[in-house]
């Protein structure tokens, strides 16, 4: 069997899928693959869970947050 891939433009694709699935031979893996994200896209990514894991701590009582007040003091 040969793998072929396809790429669809998103409102073409139920019109696709409809006529592909009337064929009897063609196999349809609909899983989806993650996208690959750019490193400033992982960074963010990393950044944010970083920030969900210290508030998730400071509910805990295991640490203290900074007021916006001392946030704005910095600035």
């Amino acid at each position: 069997m040969t793998e072929l891939r396809i790429n669809i433009q998103d409102s073409k694709l139920p019109l696709f899928m409809l006529l592909a699935k009337e064929l009897d031979f063609i196999v349809i893996d609909e899983t989806k693959k993650p996208k690959k994200l750019s490193s400033k896209q992982k960074k963010w990514v990393d950044d944010f869970q970083t920030s969900l894991n210290e508030v998730e701590l400071h509910t805990q009582g295991k640490i203290k947050l900074k007021s916006a007040k001392q946030l704005l003091n910095e600035l």
